[in-house]
């Protein structure tokens, strides 16, 4: 009588196809499980399902010793308990990299004979999880003598290799998560400075105004009533108070930025307006320093679509910035139009700017070394780069250390005018 195809299904083809659609439905839960626990249920009731073994333990490395986190069996074996390595089977599976088949554990001196005397298991195979170095272990243990076949050691080694992955993937789960953390907390923590900076900063801006405001005032009226070798000292009084000024609007942008209450209201703007402020507020205390002022193509009827109040900022803070850096020489003021934007170069002749600190310049306090002849907080050109930001306005630096730095930043030219 021929074969048909039913005679073909050996009973080992359909075990294997079983098998086959166990190890599938165990890697589809083990996708979904994203917890340690969750990949041990999983793994426990999977292994001793598809060995038919009367006992399965998940083991996992804990430095030096075993740890049988859980186990599904017919009795008690060692759940919560933990072995030294070398103690114990799992621990030889772990240190060796290889699986052990064990027919008769009282016939094998790698068991600790008195830690299974009180347990059902008579025969086991351990596998180990995780190769070149296992971080686990997965045994199965059967009640009567039993010597488990190659198919079964091969499908414990298969089940070890989807255990391998999804301990690694929970591994990098929890790490992310820990990272995650230590960021939120990070970043609490830095808002909390940051809130309190800003609280401190404005506090002493407000305090400090109205005795510099009289100062101010004091000084002027003295101006009138010294005689020469008096007006030397006011002079000198009046700088250092213009200085005290600065470095107070300085620490006023900043509280401003941090409150985040820069309000952007752009507008045309002429170029004349920007540059004729300019040269009224920095012409005479760089040429008090013996520098030449320039201003170069910057007349013309131009106008800009921009904020007159934070580009006015933005420039007022990149000359300030030039001259405190140049002890001879020029400032520079350069406008010129490319395609539909304005450029205005704020050039120096100073010290320049190593290159390996033009990253940096524009870090919130941070300062080229200059020596203690340069007084200020290090805040001008972070205002100028967040205010620059706001604006949406590129800034361009170029810096020869030695022979000066130009900091150039592009406003939008009114349509009328692209």
């Amino acid at each position: 009588m021929p074969a048909t195809d039913t005679d073909a299904l050996q009973p080992s083809a359909l075990r294997d196809a079983d098998h086959l659609a166990g190890i599938v439905d165990l890697n589809e839960r083990l996708f979904f499980a994203h917890d340690l626990s969750a990949v041990v249920s999983v793994l426990r009731t999977a292994a001793r399902r598809l060995t038919g073994a009367d006992g399965v333990t998940i083991v996992l490395r804990d430095g030096d010793l075993c740890h049988y986190v859980d186990e599904d069996a017919i009795s008690p074996l060692w759940k919560g308990q933990r072995f030294p390595m070398g103690t114990c089977i799992s621990g030889w599976a772990m240190l060796t990299g290889q699986p052990a088949v064990i027919p008769d554990i009282y016939a094998d001196p790698r068991i600790p004979h008195e830690a299974y005397r009180p347990t059902f298991v008579r025969s086991l195979v351990m596998v180990p999880v995780g190769a070149p170095d296992p971080i686990a272990a997965i045994g199965a243990y059967w009640a009567t003598r039993h010597t488990p076949d190659a198919g079964t050691v091969t499908l414990l080694g298969a089940i070890a290799r989807s255990a391998a992955l999804a301990l690694s993937n929970v591994r990098l789960l929890e790490s992310l998560k820990e990272a995650a953390e230590a960021a939120r907390t990070q970043a609490l923590e830095v808002a909390r400075a940051n809130a309190a900076r800003t609280r401190l900063l404005a506090t002493l801006n407000h305090d400090l105004r109205q005795p510099v405001h009289a100062l101010t005032l004091a000084t002027h009226a003295l101006s009138s009533r010294v005689t020469a070798r008096g007006e030397i000292y006011v002079s000198t009084m009046k700088h250092c108070l213009g200085v005290v000024k600065r470095l107070m609007d300085g620490v006023q942008d900043l509280v401003q930025m941090d409150n985040g209450v820069i309000a952007v209201r752009i507008e045309d703007v002429t170029l004349d307006d920007l540059t004729t402020h300019a040269t009224a507020t920095f012409q005479l205390a760089a040429e008090a320093k013996g520098l030449h002022w320039r201003v170069d193509g910057c007349d013309g009827g131009v106008t800009v679509r921009t904020d007159r109040l934070l580009a006015s900022r933005i420039l007022h803070n990149l000359i300030d910035n030039a001259i405190k850096y140049t002890d001879r020489g020029e400032i520079r003021i350069v406008c010129r139009t490319v395609d539909d934007k304005l450029w205005i170069d704020v050039s120096d002749t100073g010290r320049g700017i190593p290159e390996n600190s033009l990253s940096d310049i524009f870090e919130e306090f941070y300062r080229v070394e200059a020596g203690d002849s340069v007084v200020g907080l290090g805040l001008g050109l972070f205002i100028v780069k967040t205010l620059a930001d706001q604006l949406g306005s590129p800034i361009k630096v170029e810096s020869r250390p030695g022979m000066g730095t130009t900091i150039s930043v592009a406003l939008p030219l009114a349509s009328s005018q692209c």
